[in-house]
């Protein structure tokens, strides 16, 4: 899969992002999340919140997750060390991530369509609970950004 710098685009509507080659599949922007730690499943929850289940919230160690990495990323790379804001054209990661979803939030149009996000707390082994975890985890978000183009 080839790296390629990608235009950011103000309307956030419906994309389409490609499963493989020959077949396409609709879908909202996905945020990709780290579903073993608890401050990030706290952070997805509370992003959820916000923008009323308009985006697909996916779990890094979830089978779902798993096979949307393996169609975005390149090979060998997991994208573990930050969260993610996908949509047709890129994958933004870390800060940039931020910025996409604050952009999703103030100026995408609302709809009535939601998803019904699922979040286990259960699954959550990382140690982010304590104040040192979790300072380490929000200055991970904005310490680290990276920004891949997604090819068809």
């Amino acid at each position: 899969m080839e790296l390629k710098m990608c235009e950011i685009k103000s309307n956030y509507n419906k994309y389409q992002i490609s499963i493989s080659r020959h077949m396409t599949k609709e879908v909202m922007p996905i945020l990709i999340y780290d579903n073993l730690c608890t401050s990030c499943t706290n952070y997805a929850k509370v992003v959820n919140s916000l923008i009323k289940g308009r985006i697909k919230m996916v779990g890094h160690y979830t089978p779902q997750g798993r096979e949307l990495k393996k169609k975005i990323f390149p090979e060998g790379y997991e994208g573990l060390e930050m969260s993610w804001f996908v949509n047709e054209i890129c994958a933004y990661g870390g800060r940039l991530s931020l910025f996409q979803l604050i952009k999703f939030v103030l100026f995408s149009k609302k709809t009535s369509a939601t998803i019904q996000n699922q979040f286990d707390s259960e699954l959550c082994s990382t140690d982010c609970k304590t104040v040192s975890g979790l300072l380490i985890r929000s200055c991970s978000i904005v310490s680290h950004s990276k920004k891949i183009a997604i090819q068809s």
